[in-house]
């Protein structure tokens, strides 16, 4: 077998040339290289992460040069400028209409009247008619590094630190629990996190980096902490909050109360009318759609609220089972969760999944890392409507991306149950 310094030496190679390429050809999402790049980095991840799976024999110092290399693979993405249709420029946005004394939720970038905010970066925004989605906390963040340094490159350079900040727990959770430290790379060299996070600057990353946290300091019975961190990834984007049957008596009342008071002060700077600041989401929820196959089906059969109701109440249940048969350490009990109310969403962008990226470090979670590999194909969506194509992805697109985690689910399951299978000597 292949010593995990040669191979480490290849994939690394191999990795890094693929990343090199989108960052010097500014390779368009889904374009023919765009995807063969991504293909590379997949296998180069695959084979990396099948070899040290289970080999804890490997010296210390590779490990960190392992890390060092996922570092390295994020440089070359955040050279290139952002495009004008990118998501940091509303982030951006939002940020300095902040600064200038605007509620981001009261307001619309198309107005002529605040034409004055913009700059030639976020002055073509594609969302310019639309309003914000994002949460207080993630409105906070823009805030912070618009102050800073009002621009993308700064916004997205912001997002990689929290990337960072999010190998490092990741890496420290794994030392707490007893667990072997080279699956820190399941996060660290996983392809959609490099891209969308390093390349396309997503604020799903600051989320990622909350909820881990939450559960680190969960399973060190810091439960303030995990409270507040918990409070703070559901205030970036809503999704985890369907994970809050796994702090059921595992935190004190006076921690729950700290969280509630927490998310009462995130929201009451954006009030208005005693109203809370949902922003775009009750329109994303009824009319938004995009690769969820299962909300459209119950939205047919009943109505979009119903659906997303579902979507939460699944999320929900698979977590209260968790609670009930998992302990805190286990990443099945965090990823699972929203990976299936994610599921039955209305929307499922390839970014989407990163709240849960920083849990594939089981064996019980490797459908879920699939999904994050399959779901890549669907940037073709992209390259097709700039040819004047649909905003639909392609059935044959579609039944690959959920085809390969149902496919890894299985084979999950058949070892799982071979293993109980084996007699006792």
């Amino acid at each position: 077998m292949q010593s995990v310094s040669s191979t480490l030496a290849w994939t690394g190679a191999a990795y890094l040339a693929s990343v090199l390429a989108i960052a010097a050809t500014m390779a368009p999402l889904g374009s023919p290289v765009f995807l063969a790049c991504a293909g590379v980095a997949a296998a180069a991840y695959v084979i990396m992460l099948a070899r040290t799976w289970t080999d804890d024999r490997a010296p210390r110092r590779l490990l960190f040069a392992a890390l060092a290399l996922a570092v390295a693979l994020r440089v070359p993405l955040v050279i290139p400028p952002a495009g004008v249709d990118s998501d940091m420029m509303r982030y951006v946005w939002d940020g300095r209409a902040q600064r200038l004394g605007y509620n981001p939720y009261l307001v619309l970038p198309a107005d002529a009247a605040l034409s004055a905010i913009h700059t030639d970066e976020t002055r073509q925004m594609p969302s310019a008619r639309a309003r914000t989605p994002y949460p207080p906390a993630a409105q906070l963040f823009f805030r912070l590094v618009v102050t800073l340094n009002d621009s993308s490159r700064a916004m997205r350079l912001a997002l990689v630190v929290c990337d960072l900040l999010t190998i490092a727990v990741l890496w420290r959770w794994l030392v707490v629990t007893g667990r072997r430290e080279w699956l820190t790379i399941a996060y660290a060299w996983n392809p959609l996190v490099v891209l969308e996070v390093a390349h396309s600057g997503h604020i799903d990353a600051l989320g990622a980096l909350w909820i881990a946290a939450s559960a680190y300091w969960l399973a060190r019975r810091r439960t303030s902490l995990a409270s507040i961190a918990f409070v703070l990834a559901v205030a970036t984007k809503v999704l985890p909050i369907v994970l809050m049957p796994l702090y059921w008596r595992r935190i004190r009342v006076r921690d729950a109360l700290a969280g509630m008071i927490l998310f009462a002060l995130l929201y009451l700077p954006f009030m208005s009318s005693a109203s809370l600041p949902f922003g775009g989401v009750s329109n994303v929820v009824a009319h938004v759609r995009f690769n969820g196959p299962v909300f459209r089906w119950i939205a047919a059969l009943t109505a979009p609220q119903v659906a997303a109701a579902t979507a939460v109440a699944v999320g929900c249940a698979i977590a209260a089972w968790a609670r009930w048969r998992l302990d805190e350490s286990n990443p099945a009990a965090w990823g699972w969760p929203m990976a299936a109310a994610l599921a039955c969403g209305p929307v499922i962008y390839p970014w989407y999944l990163l709240y849960f990226t920083p849990f594939l470090f089981s064996g019980h979670t490797l459908p879920l890392a699939a999904w994050t590999l399959s779901i890549v194909p669907v940037y073709v969506v992209w390259e097709m409507v700039g040819r004047g194509g649909r905003w639909v992805v392609p059935a044959g697109v579609l039944a690959a991306e959920y085809a390969l985690p149902v496919a890894v689910s299985l084979w999950v399951a058949r070892s799982a149950w071979r293993r109980r299978a084996l007699p006792r000597v």
